[in-house]
């Protein structure tokens, strides 16, 4: 089977190869594994949607829209929006946790987008803004988990997008 490379490899500072330059326990599997060992519990949120619902925070900002089913790939639009979201949810929750003196590290779907559509460090990595990771690019294979699981996805995605993120916690 050939390899299966990211839109993003080698372009995206959260992305492989240049992942490492800001987080070096990325750089193999045995860096990847020991590291993991520092997390006591590893929170997997696994969200399912048919363009109908809202990943908005705050719903009241998006009460007057009126959602409709998306099919194929109507679904990107969604999977961002819920990959923003999602990121700002983990950033908060780390933050909170920060705060009472533990440690924690989330991995998102797809790309980071802490700074928005345009990365201001993309040409100058390392990420100085606390950007989170995929979980595929830290070598988790999110189908292989999703099956493990015996959560039904669609790949590629025509009635519904799956997003997997995980929340790391000491």
């Amino acid at each position: 089977m050939p390899e299966l490379l990211s839109g993003l490899y080698n372009r995206a500072i959260l992305c492989p190869p240049l992942l490492t330059e800001t987080y070096p326990q990325f750089k193999d599997i045995s860096t990847i594994r020991e590291w993991l060992t520092e997390y006591r519990y590893a929170i997997v949120l696994i969200f399912k949607n048919d363009g109908t619902k809202s990943w908005k925070l705050k719903k009241k900002d998006l009460a007057h829209i009126n959602f409709k089913i998306k099919k194929g790939m109507q679904l990107k639009g969604t999977e961002v929006a819920s990959s923003r979201e999602i990121g700002l949810l983990m950033r908060k929750w780390r933050s909170q946790l920060k705060k009472q003196g533990a440690k924690a590290f989330g991995l998102l779907n797809g790309h980071c987008d802490n700074c928005g559509k345009k990365c201001p460090n993309r040409n100058n990595p390392p990420c100085k803004k606390g950007g989170m990771p995929s979980l595929e690019a830290i070598g988790i294979d999110c189908y292989e988990l999703m099956e493990s699981l015996g959560i039904e996805y669609q790949y590629p995605a025509i009635d519904y997008v799956t997003t997997v993120t995980a929340f790391l916690v000491s």
